[in-house]
């Protein structure tokens, strides 16, 4: 779980709030690396698609589109030319393209890139009659199979934001991470610590509300449903909590996924999670999930989330989102991706006007080994921690170099690109 701590700014009075389960020519920089860039979109609507993956064949070098379908993609500069770049996204045919095309386009004009949609149709003979229900499970019983049944080293780029309205971002914080993932078949947590880190907050005196974000590194590895209980629920509870949904197949890259939406039953008080799950049709793996908790309208979603409140405040959740992506590398399922985003709204006593908040987190994992991270037992990171504190004491200005100030509106990718330029750096002094 992750938490939100709010402090009257007149009273310092303390509020907790619990998410439950609550990211010209090639350019050739001083560091050796080459830089391509280009821009996705749909072949037949010309909207940008989002989330889209690109992949350098036979390495671990990869990266997604932003909102704008836009991306940059930063590779060895003794990369040949002839190396290929896949370009995929659910739903549409896969493209690859070599260094070499993206000659003469860098960021300014990106190349144009545009994915033709697939339409399938459910062959019932493909998924040999099963009811959705059942792919599922099959799905969850495969996990040990599918996943790393030994300890995963992986470092990471993480970020944590808390906005006020549509432009005021009250806190943002950001840092490289050290993460210990635990086996797949085990009940041990993973283990994560701070390499690098920043942060920076943005109050006044306007602002009666002080907020600080609590736990949000180990709620978002929570949300790794293929170790922690699929949608809040255990295996033993799915079948009389969720309904599923067989949806039409979609592909990405090479893959055909199975997706498969799920509601919690209308009889069903406790509130729960809706989605959509993407089953790759040749491991069974689960390869992405989407979903809501389904907290719209129901006042009783309060005290899920806000456990201690200041006086003369009425909270409202409005929203709650969470997107965690899997990659398929050596015939094994990593955790690759994933996005937390709460909205909610504040009221005071007696006023018309509400106050609306949305929390985001966001981890991409920029690369990842056999050999699991050492990160020492007191530097492991805690769910009372709040990375606001925290950061303060792995600040290194000399890592960020021009990048020295947050950037809370630039995608991850592009944030990406410049940490592992500074990782490898490090790394080889």
């Amino acid at each position: 779980m992750n938490g939100l701590i709010f402090v009257n700014m007149k009273r310092t009075v303390f509020l907790l709030i619990a998410l439950l389960l609550i990211i010209p020519a090639l350019a050739q920089d001083p560091a050796g690396f080459l830089q391509i860039s280009g821009e996705v979109r749909d072949g037949a609507t010309g909207k940008p698609l989002h989330y889209a993956s690109i992949n350098l064949a036979g390495t671990n070098v990869s990266n997604v589109t932003n909102s704008e379908g836009f991306f940059t993609l930063k590779v060895d500069a003794r990369t040949l030319p002839s190396a290929l770049v896949t370009i995929s996204h659910l739903g549409y045919a896969a493209v690859t393209y070599k260094i070499a095309d993206f000659q003469g386009y860098g960021s300014d004009n990106p190349l144009k890139i545009r994915l033709i949609p697939i339409s399938m149709t459910l062959d019932p003979a493909l998924i040999r009659a099963r009811d959705p229900e059942e792919l599922v499970m099959a799905a969850i019983y495969r996990i040990k199979q599918n996943y790393p049944d030994e300890r995963v080293g992986m470092t990471a780029f993480y970020r944590e934001m808390v906005k006020k309205g549509n432009t005021k971002y009250l806190c943002m914080n950001e840092a490289i991470l050290d993460i210990d993932k635990a086996p797949y078949g085990s009940y041990r947590n993973d283990r994560i610590g701070i390499y690098k880190g920043r942060g920076s907050q943005n109050y006044d005196a306007t602002d009666t509300l002080f907020i600080k974000y609590q736990g949000g590194v180990i709620s978002i590895l929570q949300i790794d449903q293929a170790k922690s209980p699929f949608a809040m629920a255990y295996v033993s509870e799915i079948h009389s909590i969720y309904y599923f949904k067989n949806e039409p197949v979609e592909m990405m890259g090479d893959r055909m996924y199975y997706v498969v939406s799920f509601q919690q039953k209308p009889e069903v008080e406790t509130i729960y999670m809706r989605g959509r799950l993407f089953i790759d049709s040749e491991t069974l793996a689960i390869g992405r999930v989407e979903m809501w908790m389904n907290v719209e309208g129901r006042e009783d979603a309060v005290p899920l989330f806000v456990l201690r409140r200041p006086q003369g405040t009425r909270f409202e959740v409005e929203s709650a989102a969470y997107i965690v992506n899997y990659k398929l590398f050596d015939d094994k399922w990593y955790y690759d991706y994933a996005r937390t985003e709460v909205k909610f709204a504040t009221r005071r006593k007696r006023s018309l006007f509400k106050n609306h908040f949305t929390v985001t987190s966001e981890i991409a994992i920029t690369d990842h080994k056999k050999e699991p991270s050492a990160i020492d037992d007191n530097a492991i990171l805690r769910f009372k921690d709040l990375m606001t504190e925290k950061v303060t004491a792995f600040t290194d200005d000399n890592f960020w170099e021009n990048y020295n100030v947050i950037e809370p509106d630039t995608d991850i990718e592009a944030i990406i690109r410049r940490i592992v330029r500074q990782l490898k750096r490090h790394n080889m002094e």
